[in-house]
């Protein structure tokens, strides 16, 4: 197992940026920087001694610093959307930041986790390489009641896995909801859409959003629904039966047996027989076939596009600080916010 820093870039303040480049025997990699605790690149192996990442990102700092797709970024204190940035809790009315022409509060707001410069720890063992990267959210951040300790470590092991966790502890109630906001492509990150790829989701419900992708608070089984992956489906097959032209939904996920990561979904993508496999503990699967992504530069000179890439973010369910009925994502005093996703690569 190897861990490779470099100099990534220099914040407009003087900061410098790291990269971290984690490596295996296999010749999977991962990098990831400091900026955000966002993950920049995952590459594996290919044919003739080819290399071939699989995650939209930048090759500079700048280009983070001037974007608002979230590649690859650590999200919080809360994932996706809070309707009209505000919340209920023991009859106190709690107003958040919103988000830069937006009315409600998306992905921890307008200066979310993504933006944070987090601490990072570098740790070698037998079977992995880590980094952990902490922060201290100050009470009142983007409306968030409680000092939030936080912490996010990626690991590279040995079979393949790319494993994030999420720590948190706070010193007053308040919501929390971790998630990483990858986007990927198992043909290669540019080689065109993913909508052929095959996914599989082991879920028999989602949750109901309105045209604003808002949640509801119902849960609708997916059965007779263009979301019902409980056999593989080619993601392009059924897009004309979604008014949005696109998959932008949570999956309610089997309830765990245990609290290790079950297996939760699967996707291939058939021409390079590239496998991706979702395993966590968290309730929820938001999946997205990046129906906002357009024509834009990313890594290696190469360009993205509508339906470029997907992205796996495991979480709650989104809006769950306003319906009781969902698990609940108040974390208190004392408590110890945990949760752990692996996306397993098979080639």
């Amino acid at each position: 197992m190897f861990c490779q820093p470099s100099t990534f870039g220099e914040l407009p303040d003087g900061q410098t940026i790291t990269q971290y480049t984690l490596r295996n025997p296999s010749g999977m990699s991962i990098s990831v920087i400091n900026y955000g605790a966002t993950l920049i690149s995952v590459k594996v192996p290919g044919l003739r001694g080819t290399v071939h990442e699989l995650t939209l990102g930048f090759d500079h700092l700048e280009e983070y610093l001037n974007h608002d797709f979230y590649f690859g970024a650590t999200i919080g204190r809360v994932t996706n959307r809070i309707a009209n940035a505000s919340f209920n809790y023991q009859g106190e009315e709690i107003h958040l930041t919103k988000n830069k022409d937006f009315a409600h509060h998306l992905h921890g707001g307008e200066r979310g986790f993504d933006k944070a410069i987090w601490q990072p720890e570098v740790s070698i063992q037998s079977d992995k390489a880590s980094v952990e990267f902490k922060i201290v959210s100050p009470d009142g951040d983007q409306g968030y009641p409680g000092t939030l300790e936080v912490k996010t470590t990626y690991s590279l092991t040995l079979a393949n896995e790319l494993k994030i966790s999420f720590e948190a502890k706070t010193d007053r109630v308040t919501p929390v909801d971790l998630t990483n906001h990858a986007y990927w492509n198992l043909a290669g990150a540019g080689q065109g859409t993913v909508l052929d790829h095959v996914l599989q989701v082991f879920a028999d419900h989602y949750v109901v959003t309105d045209k604003d992708l808002l949640p509801t608070g119902q849960i609708a089984e997916v059965n007779d629904t263009p979301f019902d992956f409980r056999q593989p489906h080619h993601l392009g097959e059924r897009l004309e039966e979604i008014p949005i032209g696109g998959y932008d939904l949570c999956f309610v996920l089997p309830a765990m047996i245990n609290h290790h990561p079950r297996l939760v979904s699967q996707i291939k993508e058939p021409m390079s027989g590239r496998t991706l496999e979702v395993q966590t503990t968290q309730p929820g699967l938001q999946f997205y076939t990046g129906n906002s992504l357009k024509s834009y530069p990313i890594s290696g000179g190469l360009t993205t596009q509508r339906y470029g890439a997907f992205c796996m973010e495991t979480q709650n369910f989104p809006g769950a600080v306003n319906y009781p009925q969902f698990p609940s994502p108040f974390l208190l005093p004392g408590e110890r916010y945990y949760h752990e996703t692996i996306y397993r690569l098979i080639w």
